[in-house]
């Protein structure tokens, strides 16, 4: 596996965080670093994360998705990017459309908008096939708005949860990307602190719903220390 560091990479950067926390469990290391060399980083944030505690009547869907917003714009905060941009794209969280629905060329305009006008040179985004379809169709908006504005990027992909519930399939076949790591020591604690700005996806917010979702300390260990890990390769490939 080669290592990288962030000063390699051509920025304006796009960060396409699936859900709220997926920005840091992800590449929280890279936005912090990113951030402290003055490169600019766009973060958009594909759904709501409003369906995290279905079962909740405390917090029902539109209240989750404002907390989770919140906590989103705090966890930038602590990683150091309170004043880099973030768009929203407030897709329903678990209900996201698939391509060929109208819904899905909605969401695909508006995403190529923000591609065309930042003209970024890297884009950072889940894994394509990452077991979580949710984050597979934002990967694949966010490739086709790359592909239909023209450009080519450099491509690199964090995996989530892959490790816990993929399939052999789902893995990289070979020669698709190269492993690379970024050693994110420096700024380990900053990314530990911004995790803990998703008090919601700790157990710590919703009380009525024991079926929610909440990250195992088994997912947090994997995901947040002292590298991160990513597949590369150039977007559209030759």
């Amino acid at each position: 596996m080669s290592r990288f560091a962030v000063t390699d990479l051509d920025g304006p950067i796009l960060v396409v965080a699936p859900h709220p926390d997926d920005e840091t469990l992800g590449c929280g290391g890279l936005i912090a670093l990113a951030t402290k060399a003055g490169i600019e980083v766009h973060t958009l944030f594909v759904t709501d994360g409003s369906a995290s505690h279905p079962a909740s009547q405390t917090h029902p869907p539109d209240v989750m998705a404002e907390i989770r917003a919140a906590e989103a714009e705090e966890a930038l905060k602590r990683l150091g990017a309170e004043h880099q941009p973030r768009s929203f794209l407030k897709l329903r969280d678990g209900r996201m459309p698939p391509p060929g629905k109208h819904a899905y060329r909605d969401a695909l305009d508006v995403v190529s908008e923000l591609v065309s006008g930042s003209r970024f040179k890297t884009v950072v985004v889940p894994w394509r096939r990452d077991p979580h379809t949710d984050h597979r169709i934002s990967w694949r908006i966010a490739m086709d708005a790359v592909r239909g504005n023209g450009m080519q990027v450099t491509l690199l992909e964090y995996q989530i949860w892959l490790a816990e519930n993929g399939q052999a399939e789902d893995w990289p076949g070979d020669g698709e990307v190269s492993d690379a790591s970024l050693d994110i020591s420096m700024v380990m604690e900053r990314k530990h602190h911004a995790l803990k700005a998703h008090r919601s996806q700790l157990g710590l917010v919703v009380d009525d719903d024991p079926s929610g979702f909440a990250l195992s300390a088994e997912t947090i260990a994997r995901l947040v220390g002292q590298t991160e890990n990513y597949w590369v390769s150039r977007w559209p490939g030759p």
